[in-house]
C-alpha cells in the first residue's frame, strides 16, 4: 500500500514498499552524465527541509521516464548495487542523500550524512 504526501512546494512523496534497504531494491539504476559524474535533484521534503539528493530508479524504464521529464537531461543509465550508489553519494560532498524515484515521484530518501 502507498500513501501519498504533498508539500507546499509541490514535491510529491509517496511511502511505497520495495524490497531491500530502508524501501530500496538491492539493484539501482542511475543516469552517468560522464567522468564518474550522476544526475542528482534538489528537493523540498514535506518536513521544509532542503536536500540534494542522487538519484536512482528501480529499474531502467523509470530512469528513461525520469529523464524524459527533464528536457536536456541526457546520460547513459547505469547499474549499480544499493551500496555502490550510497558510497557515490558519500563521494560527492554537495549530496547528502539517496532519491528513489518511482514514476517521477520521490518515494524513498535514505541519508548518507
Amino acid at each position: 500500500m502507498s500513501q501519498t504526501i504533498q508539500n507546499p512546494g509541490g514535491i510529491i512523496l509517496e511511502e511505497f514498499q520495495l524490497e531491500g534497504y530502508g524501501g530500496f531494491p538491492n539493484a539501482l539504476y542511475l543516469i552517468g552524465v560522464g567522468e564518474d559524474k550522476y544526475a542528482a535533484n534538489n528537493a523540498t521534503l514535506p518536513d521544509g527541509q532542503n536536500v540534494n539528493g542522487l538519484a536512482t530508479f528501480p529499474d531502467p524504464d523509470e530512469a528513461t521516464t525520469y529523464m524524459g521529464l527533464l528536457a536536456g537531461l541526457n546520460g547513459k543509465i547505469v547499474a549499480k548495487s544499493f551500496e555502490e550508489a550510497r558510497e557515490i553519494a558519500k563521494s560527492k560532498p554537495v549530496i547528502s542523500c539517496l532519491f528513489l524515484f518511482v514514476s517521477g515521484k520521490i518515494v524513498e530518501v535514505h541519508y548518507v550524512r
